[in-house]
């Protein structure tokens, strides 16, 4: 349906998602991606973010974003994409607390192993945000809103205690305005740690990247879609893919094969279809 205006596009697309690509040197679950789709890794910023961003030219960029499969790509996008922006800068430390009834226990883990951590769903021990900033909510703060988790805002005034946003896909007026305070997250049962541990941050984090699973159901003006490793999952590529209109707004960075070809994953489950 985004792609109703690209025939070769949207037909690509329903072959990709249905798992009817052909696959490279008959190995299941592989396809090559179109030479005219690849960037090199090192370019693939460039191709969706300008290189001088702020919130005077906010609308250049706040529709683009960077797909990746895990989270540990999209920090490090995160973190190259700020030093692009070149509003005013404040960073927020969290307050790291183990729950455990056990005082001796706690004692235990140390603050500074706790800080370092990145449990999934929590913003991390220290969050850097500019104004200008893209960052995203990780919590439902208010559904009336639009307020929810995976929500993306722009950062418009930090403050020492809390800071001030808005919502891109909202009005630019006072009734897009958000003031955000720290709020206090406990992690899940999911990240594999022996304890809970409760954070007290900002319920964001930057939002240049994002992971393709955190992308099902937006649509954006620019994609660039990180490969460093595959896609892991069902369906995962075709989300990626299906973000934008058309060929010309989506670029994937991955390295080939040795012998000229992109190829990567497409899992997909043809008992679910």
């Amino acid at each position: 349906m985004r792609a109703d205006n690209d025939a070769d596009f949207a037909a690509r697309l329903l072959q990709l998602g249905n798992g009817q690509l052909p696959s490279v040197d008959g190995i299941p679950d592989t396809i090559n991606i179109l030479p005219q789709l690849v960037c090199d890794v090192v370019d693939l910023t460039d191709f969706v973010y300008p290189q001088q961003m702020s919130l005077a030219n906010v609308d250049e960029f706040a529709r683009r974003i960077i797909l990746c499969p895990r989270n540990e790509e999209c920090h490090q996008i995160n973190s190259t994409v700020l030093r692009r922006v070149t509003g005013a800068v404040r960073t927020y430390y969290a307050i790291d607390t183990v729950m455990i009834d056990d005082a001796d226990e706690a004692a235990n883990y140390q603050t500074e192993f706790l800080n370092a951590l990145h449990p999934n769903g929590l913003p991390p021990h220290e969050l850097t945000l500019k104004v200008g900033s893209i960052a995203m909510l990780l919590r439902n703060i208010d559904p009336k809103r639009q307020l929810c988790n995976g929500t993306r805002l722009v950062v418009t005034e930090l403050r020492r205690h809390n800071f001030k946003a808005r919502r891109l896909s909202g009005a630019d007026d006072a009734q897009g305005d958000i003031i955000l305070p720290a709020v206090s997250m406990t992690s899940g049962e999911e990240d594999d740690l022996p304890f809970r541990m409760k954070r007290i941050q900002f319920p964001v984090r930057l939002s240049f990247a994002m992971t393709i699973n955190k992308s099902q159901g937006q649509t954006f003006d620019r994609v660039g879609l990180l490969l460093p490793s595959p896609a892991f999952s069902h369906g995962q590529l075709y989300v990626a893919f299906s973000r934008v209109r058309d060929t010309q707004s989506v670029k994937v960075g991955m390295y080939c094969d040795g012998n000229g070809r992109f190829v990567t994953k497409n899992i997909v489950y043809a008992e679910v279809l």
